[in-house]
């Protein structure tokens, strides 16, 4: 286990709440039938939702845990920086900024370019401010972990899909007209979501996990990263080609996006791989909430990313591949998200309320710090909402999908209400939180320093 004197990020809650609000919000717009699988998924409305999915919820949740993690992965502490609030605040603010692009758009409002304008500047540059700084880290440290490099290799797929997505914000809000552009812009829209949910948020995951997952199991380091590593650079690059020539040779640079498709899925089974021989090698009997709970989102990592890669040669309709890439992002990416939560909040909770006064005065266990029974079945029912979400997705049953929606917005709620009562104690017994104790705060770090001299019990 980690170290109980490790630093704690300042900022690393308040990506989590930020981020968990989105999602909660994204969810409530698909419950309310703003987008339903009757309507274009290019529908202004559906925009925003995809948006505050991948940016709101996904981005803020990524960056805050490598906030925490990246100096778990690299043994080197990361400098806390002057500019980390208002890179924070502008991280939140730049995908509300954009729904709000979409929704002027929908109104025909000629407010929606500068509106576009501010909120690709926000976003733009709260990633560099924070994307940066990791990378530094992350290739200093990248002898101490190979998967360090993997991270890195994500990071880079967010820079390019940053900037991919700040050509498309300018296109659609009628900013840019010159005809090349345009229709480049249009072109780009396949590669912005491949840099982002296959090489961003995917590498980035499988990065982090190779660290959490050894470390939650008590099980060996996954030995298999440098491969990864390789193929997903390997991948990268084939995609990066695919976006460069697809102004000029538009078959070729599909054969190529297929190639890369076909490798991303290559890389998703090696990793698939790791991860059940490091669940049977595990030296912890009994699997824990988290642990247990990101089995399903394994599941869907495999079902959907070889749906996604077969879609391709079969050129699919839109509605099937939009269920497919639902599977994707509510099943693999949420659910791995939501349930490395529910371990990493008390985890770190635990650590800043009680790692200061430990062999000094009696501790709960971690696992005391959360109800894991009533967790576990809220996660559950999240997970087998995201399946009826998918299946009615592809039927295109518009009712059946705003049920499915329903309950996996109220699992959603409920998680998040277990995560408040993480923060705020309220699992732990009275007598424990006397005098002298430090409670922490619900959004914020205020000790950044443990106990060195023990672990999570």
């Amino acid at each position: 286990m980690m170290p109980v004197g490790t630093s704690l990020s300042r900022w690393t809650m308040s990506y989590f709440g930020a981020a968990l609000s989105y999602l909660l919000l994204a969810e409530c717009l698909l419950a309310a039938g703003v987008w339903t699988p009757s309507l274009d998924v290019a529908e202004p409305g559906a925009l925003a939702i995809v948006h505050a999915v991948t940016l709101g919820w996904l981005l803020l949740l990524m960056i805050g845990s490598l906030l925490q993690f990246a100096p778990v992965l690299t043994g080197s502490d990361r400098p806390a920086g002057r500019f980390d609030l208002i890179t924070f605040v502008c991280m939140v603010a730049g995908p509300a900024l954009l729904m709000l692009g979409f929704h002027l758009i929908s109104l025909g409002s000629l407010a929606a370019g500068p509106v576009m304008i501010a909120a690709s500047t926000s976003i733009s540059v709260s990633i560099a401010a924070s994307s940066l700084p990791l990378s530094a880290l992350l290739w200093r440290g990248r002898h101490v972990h190979a998967a360090s490099l993997i991270v890195l290799v994500g990071i880079g797929c967010l820079l390019v899909t940053t900037a991919l997505g700040a050509l498309l914000a300018l296109t659609i809000s009628g900013q840019v007209e010159a005809p090349e552009i345009v229709a480049y812009g249009m072109e780009a829209v396949a590669f912005h979501a491949s840099f982002g949910l296959g090489g961003w948020m995917t590498f980035a995951a499988i990065g982090v996990s190779y660290k959490l997952l050894p470390m939650f199991l008590l099980s060996n380091d996954m030995r298999g990263a440098q491969l990864i590593r390789r193929s997903s650079t390997m991948a990268v690059l084939l995609l990066s080609t695919a976006a460069i020539t697809a102004a000029v040779a538009a078959g070729f640079a599909r054969a190529v996006l297929l190639s890369a498709a076909l490798l991303f899925a290559l890389v998703v089974a090696a990793y698939l791989f790791e991860i059940c021989r490091t669940y049977r090698a595990r030296r912890r009997p009994a699997l824990e909430l988290n642990t247990l709970g990101s089995l399903p989102a394994f599941a869907m990592l495999g079902l959907s990313v070889s749906l996604l890669a077969l879609s391709q040669f079969l050129h699919a309709e839109t509605r099937n591949v939009s269920a497919i890439v639902y599977l994707f992002v509510f099943g693999w990416l949420t659910g791995f998200g939501l349930a490395q939560l529910l371990k990493i909040v008390p985890f770190l909770t635990w650590i800043e309320a009680f790692g200061p006064v430990l062999g000094r005065r009696p501790t709960p266990k971690l696992g005391e710090l959360i109800n894991g029974r009533r967790a576990g079945h809220w996660l559950g029912l999240f997970h087998l909402s995201v399946v009826g979400a998918a299946t009615t997705l592809c039927l295109g049953s518009d009712m059946g999908f705003r049920v499915f929606a329903v309950v996996q917005t109220a699992s959603t709620l409920a998680l998040i209400v277990e995560l408040v009562l993480v923060r705020t104690l309220a699992n732990v017994e009275p007598e424990i939180k006397t005098a002298p104790f430090h409670k922490p705060a619900l959004f914020v770090a205020a000790n950044h320093r443990g106990n060195a001299n023990g672990s999570v019990p």
